[in-house]
């Protein structure tokens, strides 16, 4: 890895650590506004789309049919048949760089194994659907906006969250969510450290 990609991943910790580690036991969503400087985040490069590593894979998401794809092709082909988020799965194993290293870091920092996902999707791409995750899941918007329904108590009302570019949202382990792209500005790329159960 090259002393420019360890420069941003330690910048990025810094910016982390400054707005989430404070918040991170917090059993209700906590949304940072701006917990990144905006303009330095769009300026990060992220290794999606033709700049991905040819052994990432690219599962492409319908509720919970998962269409994996690896070649670069075959996942524009796939997308274009059927709009549908692309998720980058264990960018922290199969992609070189800054996002590798901030995750080996979060790794240590936690005693926890972290895996590191990047969710990219259009206004109207299919999605999961409502749903929770088994870990604590650490988000940072990279591109766009996202919109997220959050249901902190499963009987109450949904609530709702738009994270913007430099946003982060710290998601405890088990609270059902359903996200969304909105039509402005029509495009999202978000970040998922999700921090596991499993013990290092």
């Amino acid at each position: 890895m090259d002393s420019h990609s360890q420069e941003v991943a330690f910048s990025f910790l810094g910016w982390l650590g400054t707005a989430v580690w404070p918040r991170l036991a917090a059993s209700q969503p906590v949304h940072i506004q701006q917990a990144f400087d905006a303009a330095w985040i769009e300026g990060l490069s992220l290794p999606l789309g033709e700049e991905k590593a040819a052994s990432q894979t690219v599962a492409l998401i319908d509720g919970m049919d998962f269409h994996r794809q690896s070649d670069k092709d075959a996942v524009a082909h796939a997308y274009q048949e059927r709009q549908r988020t692309r998720v980058y799965e264990s960018l922290n194993v199969r992609s070189d760089g800054w996002v590798s290293t901030v995750t080996l870091r979060l790794t240590a920092m936690m005693r926890r194994q972290v895996i590191c996902t990047a969710y990219e999707s259009h206004a109207g791409d299919r999605n999961l659907g409502a749903h929770d995750d088994e870990w604590l899941g650490v988000i940072t918007q990279m591109r766009g906006a996202k919109r997220w329904l959050v249901w902190p108590e499963e009987t109450s009302a949904p609530e709702e969250i738009v994270t913007r570019v430099g946003d982060a949202l710290i998601l405890p382990q088990g609270v059902k969510h359903e996200v969304s792209t909105p039509d402005s500005p029509g495009y999202s790329v978000h970040l998922v450290f999700a921090i596991t159960d499993e013990p290092v």
